[in-house]
C-alpha cells in the first residue's frame, strides 16, 4: 500500500475558510432572527458591537483552526482528506466515483494563481468536497486524471481530458460549438433575474416583526432629512431613486457573476466559464442529464430572452443549496435557444403536438376562487358599509380569480416526442420541462377520493431530477400511459449516467 504524504494547503487559504463561515451564516440568516431582534430592540448600545466583535473573532479562529487541521493526499486512484477541529473526519474519494469535478478561481486567489476544486462523488447527496489552494496546474492535472478514470468510451475519455484544461481548451481540443455572450446580453439577464430584490424581500421580514422602522429608522429619516415632509411626491421619488439604484445594483451583480461567459460544447461535454471577480467552470457530460427547464419570466418575455437550466442530480434539501448539480444559461436568444436544444437533442418544436389536460381540472380551484367572493363582500361591508361596492369588489375579486385559474389551464400542455417527456406551464411567464423518459425511474397512478369520484387520476414520473404530474386523465388514459411508458423504459438500453 501506498504511503500517503500528506500537505497542508496554503495559509492564503485561512481567507477561503473565513468565506465559507460567512457563506454558512447568510444559508442560515434565520436562524439569528431573535438574536436580530434583540439587538433593535434592546437599549443597550454595547450589545450591537459584543454580538458583531465576538462572531468576527469566533470567524477568524475558526477559519485558522479549520485551515491548521485540514489536510489532503493524493494517490493514484483517490483523494484522501483530513478535516475538523474538535470532530475528526477521514474521508477517501475514488476517483472512478467521482461525478463532477470543478475549478472555481476565486476572486482572493486570482492573483496567486490558486484555485479550488470542488468535486462531487455518487452518492453523496449533493455534497460538495472541495480543496482550496492548488496551483492551476495542479488542479487541472488532477482534474484531468480524475475525469480520465471516469468508465467511459474513450472518444468520451479524450473529450473530458481536453476540456479539463481551463482555458487552453479552445487550443486542444475538438470544440464543435464555442460562443461567447457579451456585456449586453448579461445586462439583459440581470434586468429579468434580480437576485436583490429576493434578498430585500428577505430582509424586510424581520424588520417588520420588530418596532426598529417605526421607532428607529423613520424619526431618524425625519431629524435628518427635513425635505422629506414637503411634499408626498418626493417621497414616492425618493422611494423609486431607491428602488431604481437597487435594481442597477442588481444588475451589476449579474454582469460581474456572468462576465465574459463563454459555452463550449466539445463532443458529449458542456461547459460554461465566466466571472470577473471569481472565475467559474462548470460542466456536465450529456449521458448526465436528468432534466432541462426553460424559463421565460414576465420581463424575460418583454427582452425575448431564455435562460436554460440542465439538472443532473437529485434536487434534495441540501442540494438545493448547491449549484454544482445544475448548469445554467443565464439569457439566451430564440435562435440561440434553438440551437442549444438541438445540440441537447430536444425534440424540434415544429414536430410537437401539446395536449392540454381535461378541463374537469377547473373545478378544484374554481370551487375555492367562488369561496372568495362572498369572503371579500362581507369584509367590504364591514368597513365601508356599501351594498353596492361590496357585491362590486366581490364580483371583480372573482372575476379576476377565475380568469387566472383558467388562463392557467389552457398555458398548461404536456407532450411525447423522440423518448422526451415534455410540460410547460405559465401564465404571465412561460416554463417548459423536459425529461430524458428513459431515466424515469417509477411511473405510479394515482388517484384521490375526488379523482376516484371524476373516474379521473394523475401520473406521476419519478426522476433524477425530482417528480412530474401529468393530471386529470382519465384513468384508462392514465393505465395505458403508465404501460407503454414502462415498456419504453424496460426496453432502452442507453446509458443511464
Amino acid at each position: 500500500m501506498t504511503e500517503l504524504v500528506w500537505q497542508r494547503t496554503p495559509i492564503l487559504t485561512i481567507g477561503f475558510f473565513i468565506a465559507k463561515e460567512v457563506r454558512n451564516l447568510i444559508k442560515n440568516i434565520t436562524n439569528f432572527i431573535p438574536v436580530l431582534a434583540a439587538i433593535f430592540v434592546t437599549d443597550s448600545s454595547w450589545l450591537p458591537y459584543a454580538i458583531g466583535g465576538g462572531y468576527l473573532v469566533f470567524v477568524i479562529a475558526s477559519a485558522i483552526l479549520n485551515h491548521h487541521f485540514f489536510l489532503y493526499a493524493l494517490t493514484d486512484d483517490a483523494v484522501h482528506l483530513r478535516t475538523g477541529v474538535f470532530s475528526k473526519k477521514s474521508l477517501t474519494l475514488k476517483y472512478e466515483r467521482i461525478q463532477q469535478a470543478e475549478l472555481d478561481q476565486t476572486w482572493y486567489f486570482r492573483p496567486f494563481a490558486l484555485t479550488i476544486l470542488r468535486v462531487d462523488s455518487a452518492g453523496s447527496a449533493g455534497k460538495e468536497v472541495e480543496i482550496p489552494g492548488l496551483s492551476i496546474d495542479v488542479a487541472q492535472q488532477l482534474r484531468q486524471t480524475i475525469l480520465a478514470e471516469r468508465k467511459a468510451v474513450a472518444a468520451e475519455l479524450r473529450d473530458d481530458a481536453d476540456l479539463a484544461s481551463v482555458p487552453t481548451a479552445k487550443a486542444n481540443s475538438p470544440v464543435d460549438l464555442e460562443r461567447q455572450y457579451g456585456l449586453a446580453e448579461l445586462i439583459r439577464a440581470g434586468i429579468f433575474d434580480n437576485k436583490l430584490f429576493v434578498l430585500l424581500a428577505v430582509l424586510i421580514y424581520p424588520l417588520s416583526q420588530t418596532e426598529v422602522l417605526e421607532e428607529r429608522i423613520v424619526p431618524w429619516l425625519e431629524a435628518n432629512i427635513t425635505f422629506l415632509e414637503e411634499s408626498m411626491w418626493l417621497n414616492v421619488g425618493v422611494v423609486v431613486v431607491c428602488l431604481a439604484a437597487l435594481f442597477v445594483l442588481a444588475i451589476g451583480v449579474t454582469v460581474v457573476t456572468n462576465y465574459n461567459l463563454t459555452l463550449t460544447i466539445a463532443k458529449q461535454r458542456f461547459q460554461t466559464r465566466a466571472g470577473l471577480l471569481s472565475i467559474r467552470t462548470v460542466s456536465f457530460r450529456y449521458p448526465k442529464l436528468q432534466r432541462v427547464r426553460i424559463r421565460q419570466n414576465l420581463r424575460a418575455r418583454l427582452l425575448k430572452r431564455f435562460t436554460v437550466r440542465v439538472n443532473q442530480l437529485q434536487p434534495s434539501a441540501h442540494a438545493q443549496q448547491q449549484s454544482s448539480g445544475t448548469f445554467v444559461l443565464p439569457v439566451l436568444t430564440r435562435s440561440g435557444l434553438e440551437e442549444l436544444s438541438r445540440w441537447l437533442r430536444l425534440p424540434a418544436r415544429q414536430q410537437l403536438n401539446w395536449q392540454r389536460i381535461s378541463p374537469i381540472a377547473l373545478l378544484h380551484p374554481s370551487f375555492w376562487v367562488a369561496l372568495s367572493a362572498p369572503l371579500t363582500a362581507t369584509l367590504s361591508y364591514l368597513k365601508w358599509e356599501s351594498n353596492l361596492l361590496a357585491l362590486a369588489l366581490g364580483a371583480s375579486v372573482w372575476l379576476a380569480l377565475q380568469l387566472y385559474v383558467v388562463a392557467r389551464w389552457q398555458r398548461y400542455g404536456f407532450t411525447q416526442a423522440q423518448g422526451w417527456l415534455g410540460v410547460h406551464r405559465g401564465v404571465f411567464g412561460h416554463y417548459e420541462y423536459w425529461y430524458p423518459l428513459y431515466k424515469a425511474q417509477q411511473v405510479d397512478v394515482y388517484q384521490s377520493p375526488w379523482l376516484r369520484l371524476l373516474g379521473f387520476a394523475d401520473v406521476i414520473i419519478y426522476t433524477a431530477a425530482g417528480a412530474e404530474v401529468i393530471k386529470y386523465q382519465p384513468l384508462a388514459v392514465a393505465k395505458q400511459m403508465q404501460s407503454s411508458w414502462l415498456h419504453d423504459i424496460a426496453s432502452n438500453s442507453t446509458r443511464w449516467m
